[in-house]
């Protein structure tokens, strides 16, 4: 009986380790609450290095220094945006979800989706441009960016300024950065 406990244990601390290990490893942990939302260093890393890969591009094409982005107020800057793009996503999809249902709401967003085909959009182009598949790039822009102008077509149809509404949305919200060097200051992120 007294085996059975000790395997039992080193069993259980193994699987809590191997959880851990994923959780810290992996990037899963938590770097921003949208007051029960949280934000993943792994989200954070994807699309931070996504946005970093679209501006070397851009910059590239234009033939424009790739000095600017070796800045440390330019990387600051993008780690800044990516962040409030995260959480004003979050908002949007959380004032969206008190109005429409969640079905409804899909229907909605696949019905935006697709008035982009992917004939319209090279999958090699997105890989390029953001180092992403067509599917990740469906999830981390498409459906944000489609969240977004639902809502901006429902507040404009009721007589809302859809910035005036976000103002709002952000001051009620509680957001907490774990981030280093950024903080909330109840309308956006700022570097500290």
């Amino acid at each position: 009986m007294n085996n059975i406990k000790k395997y039992l244990l080193i069993g259980l601390g193994a699987v809590v380790l191997i959880g851990l290990s994923w959780f810290i490893f992996g990037g899963n942990y938590p770097i921003v609450f949208v007051d029960f939302s949280a934000i993943s260093a792994k989200d954070y890393n994807k699309n931070y290095l996504s946005s970093l890969n679209y501006y070397e591009k851009a910059l590239k094409t234009y033939a424009q220094d790739l000095q600017v982005l070796e800045a440390d107020e330019a990387k600051q800057e993008i780690k800044r945006a990516v962040l409030d793009n995260l959480i004003e996503d979050i908002l949007i999809d959380r004032e969206l979800k008190k109005e429409i249902k969640q079905d409804d709401l899909n229907v909605l967003v696949e019905k935006k989706i697709n008035e982009i085909s992917e004939s319209q959009i090279a999958d090699k182009a997105i890989e390029t441009l953001y180092g992403f598949s067509f599917n990740e790039f469906r999830q981390r822009v498409l459906k944000p960016q489609a969240k977004k102008e639902i809502l901006e077509n429902r507040l404009f149809l009721a007589g809302i300024d859809f910035d005036e509404k976000m103002k709002d949305i952000k001051a009620q919200s509680r957001v907490k950065i774990f981030l280093s060097g950024f903080g909330w200051n109840g309308k956006e992120v700022v570097i500290k």
